[in-house]
């Protein structure tokens, strides 16, 4: 007998779906295992390979792998494991072998398949499973808890794959015996992955449709991004009646008729009746081309969140070096992306790249390394404080010129390390700065007729240290100059 996914029927091994995971009601709805365990029990479950005389043979999987699969250290794994291999009421959900020797290969089998056991069951597409790796596609990863919220909805769920469910993030959050704010973030998690598809209706309610086909959760999640939450009209609930000018009155004067709103209409089209039904849909938040968006509109901002994150990624490939790319952790990974999106604001993905590169080149022949994730970190990042975002090496990128703010720092260094005043004295003998707050004077410029060397590669080439700039050199000999002249025995008291 063939059962279909969410009937309670447990089909025959000959007709089980390769594409789905079939996961008991009883654990999905387990309040003493949690959502990580019901991910690890569907991770092993299609890890295991199936043998000649029917059923599965016992998975082997190394620790490592499976941890960085679900976006987890290896010790948060082995938690929901111990979870798994609890003996319960109906006994452990996962078996694992303890083989002897050196070398030993440790198998883990999930127990309690509901082909075998015929338990209801929910069917999961497969691929959804990839969703829970960090190193998936940029913006599209989702909890363990989300997960699970999506498997719960294809639980709950009456009808065909086109139905949906009229639902309220209070519901949602009960299901995971949660609040409705944990529900709500929960289902933000599922919109932009494009595990669903909600249509938001008033009084708070949810029209919620879960995605089962991998390309249709794609072609959600771009337009989740670029409209954001579609929304339903009511015909027979009205809109609320609000003056929108003095003349106008929620209240009609007694023997008078009342006089309508002049409110623009909505983007219902009123020249046709409503749609079928109770409801009419309508894509929130549509975009005019001749209408200018505000950058205060979420739906904006996180389509420039996705679209750094898909910048981020792309240079985490190609420009990070490999060798330290391979070194460096899960967990590591996502922090050098989000150093990557935060120099992205102010640098291009070239000159990122650019930078990268010539930062590792003193790492390059190191054998020291102990944290990969500092050391990428550190030469993602441009390292050193600078009021001009366009400052390089202490260059503008824009001019290729020396950078006059690092020049104005570097002297006003050098002023406190020779213990000058803070005003009253400037850094040129016998000169005093009237335009300039206390502590702030610009360093002074050199002529081109006074300097005795002529400018060389190094006072021109970006990268180089600042006592090698020339503005900087001239604010040292003129603090040296100072500092002859209040220690000659002349200028010293009595």
């Amino acid at each position: 007998m063939t059962g279909t996914p969410g009937s309670g029927v447990a089909p025959s091994s000959r007709s089980f779906p390769r594409e789905h995971v079939q996961v008991p009601r009883s654990l999905l709805r387990s309040p003493s295992h949690g959502a990580l365990a019901v991910a690890v029990w569907a991770m092993y479950e299609t890890l295991m390979p199936r043998v000649l005389g029917g059923g599965r043979a016992p998975a082997f999987a190394r620790r490592c792998w499976v941890a960085e699969t679900l976006g987890v250290s290896e010790k948060t794994l082995d938690g929901a494991r111990r979870e798994l291999l609890a003996d319960g009421s109906g006994g452990p959900w996962l078996a694992r072998s303890s083989p002897l020797g050196a070398k030993r290969a440790v198998r883990h089998a999930a127990l309690r398949l509901p082909r075998e056991t015929g338990e209801p069951y929910v069917a999961v597409p497969a691929w959804t499973l990839d969703l829970l790796s960090a190193c998936g596609e940029p913006g599209r990863h989702v909890s363990p808890s989300a997960w699970r919220t999506y498997a719960l909805l294809l639980l709950v769920r009456q009808g065909g794959p086109e139905e949906s469910l009229e639902t309220s993030v209070a519901y949602l959050g009960s299901l995971l015996n949660a609040s409705a704010d944990t529900g709500r973030r929960r289902l933000r998690e599922l919109e932009r992955a494009g595990l669903v598809e909600v249509t938001a209706r008033r009084g708070g309610r949810l029209l919620v449709r879960p995605v089962l086909d991998p390309d249709e959760a794609a072609q959600v999640v771009v337009t989740y991004a670029s409209q954001g939450r579609r929304h339903t009209i009511s015909p027979s609930q009205p809109r609320a009646f609000t003056p929108g000018k003095d003349g106008q009155s929620p209240l009609a004067d007694p023997g008078t008729p009342q006089k309508a709103h002049d409110h623009k209409t909505s983007s219902l089209d009123v020249s046709r009746p409503p749609a079928a039904g109770d409801v009419q849909v309508v894509d929130g938040h549509p975009r005019d081309s001749g209408r200018p968006i505000s950058p205060m509109r979420p739906t904006s901002q996180a389509l420039r969140d996705s679209v750094a994150a898909r910048q981020a990624a792309e240079l985490y490939r190609q420009a990070v070096p490999t060798p330290l790319a391979q070194r460096i952790p899960a967990f590591g990974r996502r922090r050098v992306l989000a150093a990557i999106v935060a120099e992205l604001a102010a640098r291009t993905p070239v000159e990122l790249a650019e930078r990268i590169g010539r930062r590792w080149e003193p790492w390059r022949w190191r054998d020291d390394i102990t944290d990969p994730t500092a050391v990428a970190i550190t030469i993602v990042r441009r390292g050193y404080h600078c009021p001009d975002v366009r400052c390089e090496e202490h260059h503008r990128l824009d001019t290729g010129q020396a950078c006059a703010a690092c020049a104005q720092i570097a002297s006003v260094i050098v002023r406190r390390r020779a213990g000058a005043p803070d005003s009253g004295e400037d850094v040129d003998a016998g000169s005093t700065s009237s335009g300039s707050p206390p502590g702030l004077a610009p360093a002074p410029e050199v002529p081109a007729a006074q300097s005795s060397q002529p400018p060389t590669a190094a006072t021109t080439k970006p990268g180089n240290p600042p006592y090698e700039n020339s503005a900087y050199r001239a604010a040292r000999a003129a603090v040296d100059a100072l500092r002859r002249r209040r220690q000659h025995p002349l200028n010293q008291r009595c």
